[in-house]
């Protein structure tokens, strides 16, 4: 491990900010500072990749400008606009989050970390992303990018608990450049570094999707987007897969507040 000293740190800054200056990929999320865009960015990249998410993004920051148009939103429209992004739960969570913002906070995201927890959908990394990307506060958020940068350039074990990794991270942090360091560093990861490096693993792994119970839950929101109500029969026949897998689909759908169940009918909430 190279020792953190004033200079190293100021030598690693120079190097990522340089870096980024040269190379910096052109997102639309990038143009803008308003959290609530960077909110519906960071949702939307939460497991989809980026070329995925631009188009959609853009479709949707057009139809939904803010969070009072959103929050009039009905699951059925923000289903419609999510389709081909996958974890539908993110677009209900994303209507969630309009109705508590207009609601609970003046239309306005809340600027603290516990505050923006409370909001359906943020997790740690979530808020203080928004944070960062939004409000440019002085804060360090990790991800797979972020980690495979530091561990390289800094010779670590890829083992390294979390919390050394913050610390470290933290020592690295530019003053008052948050936004564009934490940009910096994703730009040259994704850019630089190998797509793929052995000894650094990603933080996750996305599940299996033909064959998996996410896919039947795919299919369900799939047909009730066509139509008001579908049959567990129905699915089952369809698909091919057991009843016993529809019915745990649809109970998880029904769980994150996305279908109801009526007998062996499905509906849209």
């Amino acid at each position: 491990m190279k020792k953190l000293t004033a200079s190293t740190v100021a030598r690693f800054q120079q190097k990522i900010i340089s870096f980024y200056r040269l190379h910096k990929r052109t997102l639309p999320w990038r143009q803008t500072t308003d959290p609530y865009k960077i909110t519906v960015a960071e949702i939307m990249l939460q497991q989809t990749q980026v070329e995925r998410v631009v188009p959609k993004y853009n479709q949707w920051i057009k139809r939904w400008p803010g969070w009072p148009s959103l929050s009039r939103a009905t699951n059925k429209q923000l289903l419609q606009m999510w389709s081909g992004l996958g974890y539908n739960r993110r677009a209900i969570n994303l209507g969630k989050m309009a109705h508590a913002v207009v609601m609970y906070y003046n239309g306005k995201l809340p600027e603290s970390e516990n505050e923006l927890q409370k909001l359906t959908g943020i997790g740690p990394y979530t808020a203080r992303a928004i944070l960062i990307f939004g409000f440019n506060k002085p804060l360090i958020t990790i991800d797979t990018n972020i980690r495979r940068v530091i561990i390289n350039e800094f010779h670590l074990s890829a083992t390294l608990p979390r919390k050394k990794l913050e610390s470290i991270a933290w020592k690295l942090l530019p003053r008052k450049k948050s936004r564009d360091w934490h940009n910096a560093l994703m730009d040259y990861s994704r850019l630089q570094l190998p797509a793929r490096i052995s000894r650094i693993p990603a933080l996750s792994k996305q599940s299996k999707f033909q064959g998996s119970i996410r896919q039947i839950r795919g299919e369900i929101i799939r047909q009730l987007l066509k139509k008001k109500s579908v049959s567990i029969p129905f699915i089952t026949k369809w698909m091919g897969r057991t009843a016993t897998d529809v019915l745990e689909a649809a109970l998880q759908l029904q769980k994150d507040g996305i279908v109801r169940i009526i007998n062996q009918l499905i509906f849209l909430e």
